[in-house]
């Protein structure tokens, strides 16, 4: 009995150790800053603060290897402290049976890969997260609106909605959504940045545009507002920065929605002002160059 109970103590010792150590080097090249007070402080304190919210929203800038490691670790952690559905912005929703299917072990990876429509870098930034929910068992959303919808949208603006098929529609949120949760000085800084060389330079087709991404903030917001309704579970999702960066874009389209939102942010440092943090996101991460 002794050695037994000497053999379960070393195993329980050896576990905790090595969840502790990969936690420790997922974190040790960031610096996480509580931008209301702007003091340094740990995953530890996120986790804690995550427990009273309905949704946790991660921006992050899409190449930042440092950042996807540190997210899957806070991931990790939040999803041990209770129940925790996980949403992407890299799925799209028209591919959410095919991704339900592999969460149950219907479909291999290689199929899941090869059957969805996701980013390039898919397999290397963000199958870890969709693996360790499915390890958990844990909802996956495939949050964003199908490409080729929104894609149109962009060209034609709301007039597109008169081209799409029914079947088109159940995978798009609703026309009048798209502007109504538009914010003013969201809408400036997209027609800025789109003005800056990322859009057409013309008004009108800058104009479409900025529906387009609004169809995508939209789009995943409602897929988010879907998915804890209906489970009751908190919801962690992913999508870049912009998205959800000063209270813009998903964010304030899902405190409309009546959910409690927690925004965090990841960046290079020195890439965004100290000052400007709050108003960025209530924890920011910064990670070194990449």
């Amino acid at each position: 009995m002794k050695i037994f109970f000497n053999r379960f103590v070393l195993s329980f010792l050896f576990v905790f150790l090595s969840i502790g150590i990969s936690a420790e080097e997922s974190t040790s090249s960031v610096q996480i800053v509580r931008t209301s007070t702007a003091e340094t402080v740990s995953i530890s304190d996120i986790v804690k603060e995550s427990s009273k919210y309905n949704v946790i929203v991660l921006g992050e800038e899409h190449d930042n290897q440092d950042l996807h490691r540190f997210y899957e670790t806070l991931f990790k952690g939040i999803s041990d402290l209770e129940p925790t559905s996980l949403s992407l912005e890299m799925l799209e929703q028209d591919g959410q049976n095919i991704t339900n299917e592999f969460l149950n072990g219907t479909i291999t990876e290689s199929h899941f890969l090869s059957s969805t429509t996701h980013w390039k870098s898919f397999k290397t930034d963000y199958l870890p997260l969709v693996l360790l929910a499915k390890d958990k068992k844990l909802n996956v959303v495939a949050a964003n609106p199908p490409r080729r919808y929104v894609n149109l949208i962009s060209r034609k603006g709301l007039a597109a909605y008169r081209e799409f098929s029914d079947s088109a529609l159940t995978f798009l949120p609703p026309a009048y959504s798209l502007e109504k949760y538009l914010t003013e000085d969201y809408k400036q800084r997209l027609t800025d940045l789109f003005a800056g060389g990322h859009g057409t330079g013309h008004g009108s087709e800058n104009s479409y545009l900025v529906l387009g991404q609004a169809t995508w903030d939209q789009g995943m917001a409602e897929s988010i507002s879907r998915e804890f309704y209906k489970t009751r579970k908190k919801v962690v999702h992913l999508n870049g920065r912009f998205h959800s960066d000063r209270n813009g874009g998903v964010v304030h389209r899902l405190r409309e929605m009546g959910l409690s939102v927690l925004v965090i942010s990841g960046f290079v440092k020195d890439r965004e002002e100290s000052r400007e943090f709050m108003k960025i996101a209530d924890f920011v991460i910064l990670t070194n160059v990449r």
